[in-house]
């Protein structure tokens, strides 16, 4: 109820041209060329395109607490991602961060997408320490232990989703995690890749 009422009072527009519509119209989304695929320990990576302009600007608002970009991102994913194998695992947010937020937006888009795919979403993974948001390019790729197993009964194989790669570091830690714990992970989605 609450959402709704909060969409009739501010309703969502374009966040790169301000059209009344989707947080990130169709003509200021990435266009499917703009994908970038790439591999982080292996594994094959899909993002929307790289981490500027307009998709920057909605995935920074997204972080901020404007649920409004979920809809918009779990549905470009829907549509472009490459197929998801295995259950759906977010890269969770501390919880200082959600709580800031509102909500955990890796968590919440996971939630959207697996259910516009068709697949199952699965929170087995709990962040630990602080937020990468800040740190160096140095501090990022020599943090470890980032992330804990939350739960005993952990799919055979998932893909992993994040909001951006930066460094890759974060998502080597949850790879390593989850193969360790006899996880095989498959594929890896994100909504923008930061390039060199």
């Amino acid at each position: 109820m609450v959402e709704l009422l909060r969409r009739w009072l501010f309703p969502s527009a374009c966040i790169a041209c301000d059209a009344p519509g989707p947080a990130l119209c169709a003509a200021c989304a990435p266009a499917p060329s703009a994908a970038i695929r790439f591999a982080v320990e292996g594994v094959p990576a899909f993002a929307l395109g790289p981490y500027d302009g307009a998709l920057r600007a909605a995935v920074v608002a997204m972080k901020r607490g404007e649920r409004d970009h979920l809809d918009t991102f779990a549905a470009l994913l829907a549509q472009r991602a490459p197929p998801l194998l295995g259950a759906l695992v977010p890269l969770p947010t501390t919880r200082g961060r959600a709580a800031e937020r509102g909500f955990d937006q890796s968590a919440a888009l996971a939630r959207q997408l697996a259910v516009l795919r068709g697949v199952p979403c699965e929170e087995v993974l709990v962040k630990r320490g602080r937020p990468q948001e800040g740190r160096g390019r140095r501090e990022r790729l020599g943090a470890s232990d980032r992330f804990r197993l939350r739960g005993a009964g952990l799919p055979a194989a998932v893909t992993l989703l994040d909001d951006v790669c930066t460094t890759g570091a974060t998502l080597r830690d949850a790879i390593g995690l989850l193969r360790r714990a006899g996880v095989g992970v498959r594929r890896i989605v994100v909504l923008a890749r930061t390039l060199p």
